[in-house]
């Protein structure tokens, strides 16, 4: 143990393995010039194995493929995840080399590499780092590189199942985001859906003679904001505030000179811890079929959900969060746990009852940007924070 304890992170590695993974284009398939994320797989299983680690694929999707990597515990230790995506945005409208990787001023510029290839950079050497130890560990780890986190988080669903089914044993998890070294230990989860008005068409110079979609949806806006809306501060939780809505895409119209005969708009319904985001879309759906009831000429269906995710919380007193916290303040003092508005793969762990903290590097300020970066400097405290988390977890657990 004491061999372990003196184990220290070598900046430059993490540096290196930061710009090769940003380097790898890895947008997800779904975006513009989406490559997938198989260049950024092969790196992280020859990094693993090239560093003592046990590495195995988990078929996804065709050629999309998770990578998992395990060091095992002495005498039947716990086992800690570490989970990162690897898949990233599109680079449209970057105004910085997607893949260059250039570094400046203490910061590395390029597409992931906030979101989240700086959290994955800090789990590969962290694990590499004890691997390459060759000391016995007395909690083990599971290093897993998913796929999809961007569009459907198929990646996490496939690990998450695997976890469920008994296959893969883990006891706390950490799930890399750009936090700032702050510990999420809980976020919003979402409903997303449309929302449809049929009217009448007709030539627009007699506006009287049809039905205009497009006003009757204003009255479905008007509802939501002024009826719904004001109900979510009594749902509000500690965390993360209270639910919200985005009416987020319109459609509606087929010429300047015609009446609208159809509207619909996409509605992005952010859920707080315990509320069931089905239930949420169902009540909804109730509500709003009351509203067409009493208001004449408005006919409108409330589409199934096309992406359901549910919120995260871990007890903040859990071994996994303490132990964390600890690890944080040797490396990064000040940092708290928080919620966050956003949704990650944790609720996936959590909702097979894995507990999950959600850690990293960067700020979700700049995911996405046209000039995304992070700071080098909070790649190397991640790196060295986990370390020190896979070192030390056993102590908690036996106090």
């Amino acid at each position: 143990m004491k061999r372990l304890a003196n184990l220290k992170i070598d900046p430059g590695e993490v540096d290196a393995v930061l710009r090769d993974l940003v380097a790898i284009p890895s947008v997800n398939p779904a975006f513009a010039g989406g490559t997938g994320e198989a260049g950024v797989a092969a790196y992280a299983a020859d990094y693993l194995r090239r560093n003592g680690a046990l590495v195995e694929e988990q078929p996804v999707l065709p050629g999309r493929s998770n990578v998992l990597g395990r060091l095992p515990a002495s005498e039947d230790g716990p086992m800690l995840l570490l989970e990162a995506h690897m898949d990233t945005v599109q680079t449209t409208g970057m105004t910085v080399d997607p893949f260059a990787g250039r570094i400046e001023d203490g910061r590395l510029y390029g597409r992931g590499a906030c979101d989240t290839k700086a959290s994955l950079a800090a789990m590969l050497v962290a694990v590499g780092t004890l691997g390459r130890s060759g000391g016995s560990l007395p909690t083990g780890v599971h290093l897993a590189a998913v796929v999809d986190e961007e569009v459907e988080y198929r990646g996490v669903s496939v690990l998450a199942g695997a976890i469920s089914a008994g296959r893969l044993r883990v006891d706390a998890a950490v799930v890399g985001e750009p936090t700032e070294l702050h510990r999420v230990v809980a976020h919003k989860g979402c409903v997303r859906f449309h929302i449809e008005v049929r009217g009448m068409s007709g030539h627009s110079s007699e506006p009287a003679k049809g039905i205009n979609a497009i006003q009757s949806m204003a009255e479905v806006l008007s509802f939501l904001r002024n009826e719904i809306e004001p109900g979510y501060e009594a749902l509000r939780h500690a965390w993360v505030g209270p639910p919200t809505h985005c009416v987020s895409e319109i459609v509606g119209g087929d010429a300047p000179n015609t009446i609208p005969g159809f509207c619909r708009v996409t509605v992005d319904r952010r859920t707080v811890p315990g509320e069931d985001p089905l239930a949420v879309r169902a009540a909804l759906e109730e509500r709003l079929h009351g509203l067409a009831r009493r208001t004449p000429g408005l006919s409108l269906t409330v589409g199934k959900p096309f992406i359901v995710d549910y919120a995260m919380e871990v007890d903040p007193r859990s071994p996994i969060v303490r132990r964390l916290e600890a690890a944080t303040e040797k490396f990064a003092a000040g940092k708290r746990n928080l919620g966050a508005a956003y949704g990650t793969d944790a609720s996936k762990l959590a909702r097979v009852g894995v507990p999950t903290v959600v850690f990293g590097p960067g700020s979700i300020a700049q995911a996405h940007t046209s000039d995304e970066w992070v700071s080098l400097a909070e790649t190397r405290t991640a790196a060295a924070t986990l370390l020190d988390l896979i070192v030390h977890y056993r102590e908690d657990e036996e106090t």
